[in-house]
């Protein structure tokens, strides 16, 4: 008895053909998952650049790098506040990005 296969990836991209709104569920959670995973990596960074300059500065004191590292991790604080805070109606970037098609 003869069974031919399909690479995983055609049975994905026939399932989604014949049931469209398992391709919708899919594409919002992988939405999440991406998005919650990019800002989850996002303020790993931050506090790691925050713990590089404290080390920096108790190696070397005060420096212009010790600086730039504080300042590139605002900068991501910024960020990722931007994109979680919700705004009037209670909806943020990601939440948006996440519920769109």
């Amino acid at each position: 008895m003869s069974r031919t296969t399909l690479p995983l990836w055609d049975h994905v991209a026939k399932g989604h053909a014949e049931f469209p709104q398992l391709r919708s569920l899919s594409t919002v959670f992988m939405g999440a998952i991406m998005i919650n995973a990019i800002l989850s990596i996002a303020m790993l960074s931050a506090f790691l650049l925050l713990y590089g300059a404290w080390k920096r500065w108790r190696r070397d004191g005060v420096s212009q790098q010790m600086w730039l590292m504080v300042a590139a991790a605002l900068v991501v604080f910024a960020n990722v506040a931007i994109w979680v805070v919700p705004d009037e109606n209670g909806q943020s970037l990601a939440t948006g990005a996440v519920e769109q098609p």
